[in-house]
């Protein structure tokens, strides 16, 4: 017997009845109370896996742990419940929750045991999940961190077919935490002709970046095997980082090269050199292509030179509208390095060479206005503002350029920054 919304149905009552109801009519009834009936039987319950996975998600772990050590007993398929568990553990050890409760030795044992069981499909299992992007990301890459070289294959065939994409950082970041003992797959990797250049790119980076001297002898036969340039250039600045000087030169030699691809590989090993030549840094601010001059602009936080301030404010007032995502991140680097400059004293009068060019109407995209309105705002130049002689009045002349503006944005920007000169 089933109870829905309509009550209590009785077979009895149906088939006995008044006898006036044909048999086609009880056939349906009976039909109807058989499906009403299987309804009621085949009601889902809810698993301990389920109820796990949910707390974990939604942060209750330590009430995830609980249920998650039962369902790894329950379950017949133990990888998901031990992925699961493991990531619990080490969120309930990292949030010090587990000290809270007076637990964190047991789950640090039950850490260890899933760890050395962590195999091929509990890898997958949480490399999928850091690609679903939860709140316990960092728990689980660290767990694939502390697994090291048995989590490097299923990394790397990850970043290959290009799976989990919104967990690439990640899966970059983890190959270079598991260090030395993964860079042999690494490398060949990148000599496999079917990986796509931009892996390949990153790849030797994190080789450069791991440090391991040993990785030498593997670059260098490496580069002697590769003809594309820009792959060789990367291979060049992987050597400098493990401890090979000489390559400096070829690097420097990079900022100039015909191949925009070489050029990119050259500036963002700008930051790693020792007494890079700021020369040809500040050349570099005017590049064709928007990524060399966002490591140029990012190198000269580094190596400080003042005359690179007027390729800085070119940058800011380039690409009337036509801006692409790149050319943002660009304009931002040089943000952050003519801030930086004016904090260290070295950018004298940039305020009002920023209120000159908004006056002078030499700003002609919105955007790159609201840049500079915005850069104007900090306090560095706020402070200049308010040092400026008064014979200059530039707080009257913010005013003005607040009164001509035709963008709201802007003149919301302008509005704030006249408020803090009050």
């Amino acid at each position: 017997m089933c109870d829905g919304k309509y009550g209590q149905v009785s077979l009895i009552e149906i088939l006995g009845g008044k006898g006036k109801r044909n048999m086609k009519k009880s056939l349906m009834i009976l039909l109807l109370i058989g499906a009403v009936s299987f309804g009621c039987q085949q009601k889902q319950v809810i698993t301990q896996l389920e109820v796990g996975r949910e707390k974990l998600f939604a942060g209750l772990t330590m009430e995830a742990v609980d249920s998650l050590e039962r369902a790894e007993v329950e379950e017949v398929n133990k990888v998901e419940p031990r992925a699961l568990l493991i990531i619990a553990y080490s969120n309930a050890i990292s949030t010090r929750a587990a000290e809270m409760f007076d637990v964190e030795t047991r789950f640090q044992t039950g850490r260890n045991r899933l760890l050395d069981q962590l195999g091929e499909f509990e890898i997958k299992k949480i490399l999928d999940l850091l690609g679903e992007r939860h709140r316990i990301q960092k728990d689980a890459v660290q767990v694939l961190i502390d697994r090291g070289l048995p989590v490097v294959p299923f990394v790397i065939q990850n970043l290959v077919k290009n799976r989990n994409t919104k967990a690439h950082d990640d899966f970059y970041h983890i190959l270079k935490h598991i260090g030395g003992e993964g860079v042999d797959p690494i490398l060949k990797t990148v000599s496999d002709s079917t990986t796509p250049i931009a892996v390949k790119v990153k790849l030797i980076r994190v080789v450069g970046e791991i440090g391991d001297a040993a990785a030498t002898a593997g670059l260098e036969q490496l580069h002697d095997s590769i003809n594309d340039e820009g792959l060789q250039m990367e291979v060049d600045t992987a050597l400098y980082l493990l401890g090979h000087p000489e390559y400096k030169e070829k690097i420097i030699a990079g900022l100039g090269d015909a191949n925009v691809v070489v050029r990119r590989a050259a500036a963002k090993a700008l930051v790693s050199l020792n007494d890079a030549p700021t020369a040809d840094i500040i050349e570099a601010l005017k590049d064709t292509d928007d990524t060399v001059r966002m490591y140029a602009a990012k190198a000269l936080q580094k190596y400080h030179d003042a005359m690179a301030i007027d390729n800085l404010v070119a940058i800011l007032n380039s690409g009337a509208n036509s801006e692409t995502n790149q050319a943002a991140k660009t304009k931002q680097a040089a943000m952050d390095t003519l801030n930086f400059y004016a904090e260290k004293g070295m950018a004298d009068g940039l305020a009002a060479r920023f209120i000159e060019l908004l006056a002078d109407s030499k700003v002609t995209d919105h955007n790159n206005r609201l840049r500079i309105v915005q850069l104007l705002k900090k306090p560095v130049l706020i402070q200049q503002v308010e040092e400026a002689d008064p014979y200059d009045n530039l707080p009257h002349k913010i005013y003005q350029i607040y009164e001509a503006e035709t963008n709201d944005m802007v003149k919301d920007e302008l509005n704030q920054t006249l408020g803090m000169l009050e």
